[in-house]
């Protein structure tokens, strides 16, 4: 993301000193794809996702999916995902219709590749459900989860993934831990969602991947879980995920305890 073309470096130091060790980074378009890419190749802990958000579509051009072939093609050793694809009806989004056309295109194109899927869900969590209970067998994460615990059940029934980010720990985010909790230890991924919605206690600044420490130990707080066990069950959760069993951290071996509280 351009927020971070100041010091990318720097912000992958802190990321790599905190105790994380990978990140993937998603596209939203085909420019940001590419870049994801090619930062996966500088980056040994860095694993890119490809894809047009629904947010973007509107602007992809028709020959979109041949591009993201392409791309797949280019960046094959570190691209490990279709994403971020899915749905988004807040009120000024592209057409519902349109959107529903790039994300039905992008799963199949996830299919055919035999990648999971990071899924946006903005206000169409019930949609993106839907659709996605037509591609059998595929695999994926409903990211920055903003569904009810109903939501989850339907999400971890068809194998997906649900994934949380910095808001479940703002005040007013009662809901989402509720959701949280309804989701097994087994399917539960957590992010950053970088450069939106820091946790707390960074909240106001610029998010970035090393905050996700905080994340982590608020939901071992939530959870009444050992953060350190919480950490490793993700870890494997999205290593299975995302294909990653060989891939060998990139920090040094840290102690995430080690970091203060939110």
């Amino acid at each position: 993301m351009a927020e971070f073309d100041d010091d990318r470096k720097d912000v992958l130091r802190r990321c790599w000193d905190s105790g994380v060790r990978w990140i993937v980074a998603p596209g939203i378009d085909l420019a940001t794809s590419d870049l994801a890419g090619r930062l996966a190749q500088q980056e040994p802990g860095v694993v890119a996702a490809i894809g047009v958000h629904p947010e973007d579509c509107a602007d992809a051009p028709s020959d979109y999916l041949a591009r993201l072939s392409a791309l797949f093609d280019r960046y094959r050793e570190k691209t490990v995902a279709i994403g971020e694809i899915g749905l988004d009806f807040k009120e000024g989004t592209p057409d519902h219709i349109v959107q529903m056309r790039f994300f039905e295109e992008q799963l199949q194109l996830a299919a055919d590749l035999a990648l999971p899927v990071i899924v946006h869900s903005r206000f169409a969590v019930v949609e993106c459900l839907s659709v996605i209970s037509h591609f059998a067998g595929l695999r994926g994460v409903m990211h920055c989860f903003g569904g009810t615990p109903p939501d989850v059940e339907q999400a971890v029934g068809m194998g997906l993934c649900v994934s949380f980010t910095g808001n479940l720990t703002y005040p007013g985010a009662r809901a989402t831990r509720e959701a949280l909790k309804a989701c097994p230890l087994e399917r539960l991924l957590l992010e950053t969602d970088s450069p939106y919605m820091p946790p707390v206690p960074m909240r106001g600044k610029r998010n970035e991947p090393s905050f996700v420490v905080h994340i982590y130990h608020a939901v071992a707080l939530l959870l009444e879980r050992d953060v350190r066990d919480l950490s490793q069950r993700i870890e494997q959760t999205a290593r299975e995920l995302f294909n990653q069993h060989e891939r060998r951290g990139h920090a040094r071996e840290k102690d995430i305890q080690d970091h203060a509280q939110p």
